[in-house]
């Protein structure tokens, strides 16, 4: 008797059935919105894209119902947005829909560079909903399923937290089947109100007290750059930078992303010759349970300077710990409020942390702090990119990749008098692995500047034995308790 094998559909329609609502943009929504214009027609950069893979067992048919269940429980999945005559922006949340899921062989290429190839064209979005979905098969079997939804319904800890969800309903695991206790469409009904007014208020006040107290600006003066490329960003794994930047966390009491924070303030202050920095950070503000679940987009930035001068590096992690705390006070407010007392183009660095983590100091790592040189050797220096456009001067993210801390520099060289983001991340990688093996009094600032002198002495050469791979450049288009990427 001869086996049938049934065809493998291209597509399936995913029907849902929900509650509708209308609603103003969040506040952070509206900040997304103002920066999807200015990034127009490069916003597609913004998109949030991801891939979870499938374990074996469910067959196309279940992951369209997970999907499903998924539009129909997060509002934010099902909302489009659209700008109204008087320039204000509805958020549109859909009763009732359908999610069109394309069905491809898992061959071409790895799921990560179908989320980038999803995630290469803006959104529609007062027509389209906000996500679009792949599911990837071996021989009818799904193996990845593959998602990119705007940066106007998601953020990066919204994504983490509907990465878990999925992942759960995957392997059929019980999740709550009943809408969450906080909405898009509730959050903003709440800034709207009375209390949301006297909130703003405050915030506002703080801004004003930064700006009146500090020049945000830190480079102000256009430098001579070589073409091509004057937007360029680089990423680096670095086993040691990581656990360098434990030991010096463990040691001062702090949180690792405030020595993150301090290594980008010294950096600055390096390249900017000013004795203070001022980091713009996206914040989540996820304190309360209903806000460490929301699915939706809850990021905003706030801003703070560090004062480096001549200061060892361990003053200067403790005073990017006190100001990363200071910044959560700054953190929800109306944009168009903010806007009228500060140019958003003043502030022009950006420092984000992606990774979801809790609030204490790490515990004591295991490797000796003795060794983290030799762990040089395990870095990968990855490809410099060529942007078509970015709205910082300098720009320092911190992700998560599976094997650790990776992290990012973006720069814009029209402004920042460096070669490029490669010597800025093996400077960092330096200068954090001395720091972590000899607590210095030294001024952090001469440390930095000489790791910075090796970095663009090596960053183009040859770099035999230390397992760093210079590659030509190529085109390229948060739990609550840390600070977070948007």
């Amino acid at each position: 008797m001869s086996l049938s094998i049934r065809p493998v559909p291209s597509t399936i329609t995913v029907s849902f059935a929900s509650t509708a609502a209308t609603a103003p943009l969040t506040w952070s929504q509206f900040g997304i919105w103002l920066a999807v214009q200015e990034f127009r027609p490069h916003d597609a950069y913004l998109n949030v894209r991801f891939a979870v893979p499938v374990p074996a067992g469910p067959d196309v048919q279940a992951v369209g119902n997970v999907l499903r269940d998924l539009l129909a429980r997060h509002e934010s999945l099902r909302t489009t947005y659209a700008e109204q005559p008087d320039g204000s922006v509805l958020q549109r949340v859909a009763g009732i829909g359908e999610l069109t899921v394309a069905i491809r062989p898992d061959t071409d290429g790895s799921a990560a560079d179908l989320a980038d190839e999803l995630a290469g064209h803006s959104f529609q979005h007062d027509t389209e909903l906000p996500v679009r979905a792949t599911i990837l098969h071996d021989a009818g079997h799904p193996t990845w399923l593959v998602l990119v939804i705007s940066h106007l319904s998601i953020d990066g800890l919204g994504r983490n937290r509907l990465v878990e969800e999925i992942t759960a309903r995957l392997a059929g695991h019980p999740v709550p089947d009943e809408p969450p206790p906080l909405t898009p469409v509730s959050r903003a009904r709440d800034e709207h109100s009375p209390a949301g007014e006297t909130r703003n208020g405050r915030v506002i006040a703080r801004w004003r007290q930064l700006i009146e107290r500090v020049d945000v600006t830190n480079f102000a003066q256009e430098v001579p750059f070589d073409s091509p490329g004057r937007w360029l960003r680089a990423s680096m794994h670095s086993p040691a930078l990581g656990l360098a930047v434990d030991h010096i966390a463990c040691r001062n009491r702090v949180t690792t992303p405030a020595v993150y924070v301090a290594l980008t303030a010294v950096a600055v202050s390096v390249l900017s010759r000013r004795p203070m920095s001022v980091l713009r950070c996206m914040i989540s503000n996820r304190f309360t349970a209903a806000e460490q679940s929301y699915i939706g987009n809850i990021s905003q930035a706030c801003a703070f300077d560090v004062a480096v001068g001549e200061a060892p590096f361990d003053e200067v992690v403790q005073r990017s710990m006190a100001a990363s705390v200071r910044g959560y006070a700054m953190g929800r407010y109306r944009v168009p409020e903010l806007d009228a007392i500060l140019d958003p183009t003043r502030l022009d660095v950006m420092h984000n942390d992606f990774r979801d983590l809790a609030a204490a100091a790490p515990p004591e790592p295991a490797h000796p702090v003795a060794r983290l040189g030799a762990l040089r050797s395990r870095t990968n220096l990855r490809p410099t990119e060529v942007l078509d456009f970015y709205d910082n001067r300098f720009y320092v993210e911190i992700r998560q990749s599976p094997v650790g801390p990776e992290p990012v520099v973006m720069l814009d060289r029209r402004y920042v008098p460096v070669s490029g983001p490669r010597p800025i991340l093996l400077a960092m990688e330096e200068f954090a692995i001395r720091a972590a093996t000899d607590a210095s009094t030294g001024p952090a600032r001469g440390a930095f500047r000489e790791a910075l002198a090796h970095g663009e002495r090596s960053a183009d050469e040859p770099l035999r034995g230390r397992g760093i791979r210079p590659d030509p450049i190529s085109r390229g288009g948060c739990d609550a308790r840390s600070i977070d990427g948007c």
